[in-house]
């Protein structure tokens, strides 16, 4: 079954459908244009929700949790929450947002139908109220996400069966995202990893190339736009506090998230400068330096070499 959902479909001009291809398994997708600023509020059962995102932006809260999830051409982004009891959704729209998502929710009677035991990794982290998880979608779960946005309502017995076959491996392979995560916190919790660089454990340094991994794609989005990104606005969009993202990135890299971002700035100017595309004066500008002397100083701790004979070809 394929129809509209009603709370959302009011807030929505464009394509919106709710299928259900089995008892407690949902699948809802959205591509089109939130009317109007406007919250959504209603109850949500023990379950785990997640939401595919490939294009826009979808901003929720699961038992007062927010969640951000911000995606865009090439660049899709994912979220799931587990709730072990019952507690409210709210839902934010933003008049004018285009948004091409899929939520998939995958109630507790499906989940132990599908044989997901509670000691396993992703029973733990289904067990675990309000418990979330942010990652980058594989070009599979992609692909799938796109085909079930795009797919038009079933209309024989064979197009059903596709249909269910899609959402299925789609529930896969949330389930398998979820219980990697959960198997790094149960790897933390145990105390069986052993300290790497910086004193943090394997599951930690894994969250810590995630974070990075986010953070070089929220820049190069920011960047594309013109706009430096901000340490308040990568925390919120990375699901942490400004203090926590810090001390992991620092711990796991040796330097902090400013430091690392100067860099990168640096290196963009190097690029330019190189290639001929910007001015020496144009590159600092463009790396956050008003003074072209202080750009040069920087650049050449960085480099060893000065902006100038990178731009001689030296």
């Amino acid at each position: 079954m394929r129809a509209p959902e009603p709370l959302e479909s009011a807030a929505l001009a464009g394509a919106l459908t709710v299928a259900h291809p089995r008892p407690g398994l949902m699948v809802h997708t959205t591509d089109g244009i939130e009317c109007d600023d406007r919250v959504h509020d209603r109850e949500i059962a023990p379950s785990i929700t997640a939401v595919i995102v490939l294009d826009g932006l979808v901003e929720a809260s699961f038992g007062g949790r927010r969640q951000i999830c911000r995606a865009g051409p090439g660049r899709a982004a994912a979220f799931a929450v587990s709730l072990a009891e019952p507690d409210r959704l709210l839902r934010q729209f933003h008049a004018g947002a285009h948004v091409r998502k899929l939520t998939l929710r995958l109630e507790r009677g499906w989940l132990e139908a599908a044989g997901i035991a509670a000691e396993a990794p992703a029973g733990r982290f289904c067990g675990r109220h309000l418990a979330a998880l942010r990652w980058t979608p594989s070009p599979r779960l992609v692909a799938l996400t796109a085909g079930l946005i795009a797919a038009e309502p079933p209309g024989d017995p064979f197009s059903h069966l596709i249909a269910e076959a899609r959402s299925l491996e789609t529930a896969a392979a949330v389930l398998a995202a979820v219980a990697d995560h959960d198997a790094d916190a149960g790897g933390d919790a145990a105390g069986g990893d052993v300290p790497g660089p910086g004193g943090l454990r394997p599951a930690d340094l894994r969250r810590a190339a995630r974070l990075r991994e986010r953070l070089e794609t929220l820049c190069d989005a920011l960047e594309r736009d013109g706009i430096a990104p901000s340490l308040t606005a990568v925390a919120a969009d990375c699901g942490v506090s400004v203090s926590a993202m810090q001390r992991l990135f620092r711990a796991a890299h040796g330097q902090s998230i400013a430091g690392w971002l100067r860099g990168r700035r640096l290196d963009h100017a190097r690029d330019a400068i190189a290639s001929g595309h910007s001015s020496i004066a144009e590159a600092a500008f463009h790396a956050g330096y008003g003074d072209v002397g202080n750009f040069t100083t920087a650049f050449r701790r960085r480099f060893g070499i000065t902006p100038g004979r990178v731009a001689r070809g030296g």
